[in-house]
């Protein structure tokens, strides 16, 4: 850090000079680590399970050295194959025996985006929250800072849920995160459990 003269008008001034050193070497190293951070998004559950016509939050938390306000999106992607029945214990051969090579690489959730159903669930800044065209006139909204809120939940909710914070001023560290939520009705979740 570096350092600045002491005026030595006496030893009291002196004393304070390097305190407010101090402060500011604490403050110094405070920012730069606030900088280097940067943005930072994180989902707490990667895969949530739902029932069919009941509500859900898909929670987001993130931290950021901006001072700007963020701007949040959650954004749904499909899934690239019919994750139902890998669920229900009724998965392709073709499908175990790629993952088992490759045990990174999720059939269901690894897929170009031209190969599946992409859209905005929702966007809030500040305190308004607007809803994607496709999800007009349902309950969803995002509440506290980033949690997304549905209110029932359809069929076709199942998927990939994007939390994708943006503010004007913070470009580094990591923007976005993902959950995966399954949607299972009774009949789907008898199968499951029994």
């Amino acid at each position: 850090l570096p350092t600045f003269p002491t005026p030595h008008l006496d030893g009291k001034l002196g004393k304070m000079d390097k305190m407010d050193r101090v402060v500011f070497g604490w403050t110094a190293v405070f920012w730069l680590t606030a900088l280097v951070e940067g943005l930072q998004v994180s989902v707490p559950d990667k895969k949530k399970v739902a029932m069919l016509f009941q509500p859900t939050v898909l929670r987001c938390h993130f931290s950021t050295s901006s001072h700007q306000p963020a701007v949040v999106q959650w954004k749904f992607k499909s899934y690239c194959q019919d994750r139902m029945g890998e669920s229900l214990g009724m998965s392709s051969p073709r499908a175990q025996a790629l993952s088992k090579r490759n045990l990174d690489w999720d059939p269901y959730l690894d897929c170009l985006d031209s190969r599946r159903t992409v859209r905005v669930v929702a966007s809030k800044q500040g305190s308004t929250v607007t809803l994607g065209d496709f999800y007009r006139g349902r309950e969803i909204t995002i509440v506290h800072d980033a949690d997304l809120q549905i209110g029932k939940l359809l069929w076709g909710d199942s998927g990939l849920y994007y939390c994708i914070i943006t503010t004007p001023d913070d470009l580094e560290g990591k923007n976005e995160d993902s959950v995966e939520l399954l949607v299972l009705g009774r009949e789907s979740n008898q199968h499951i459990s029994g």
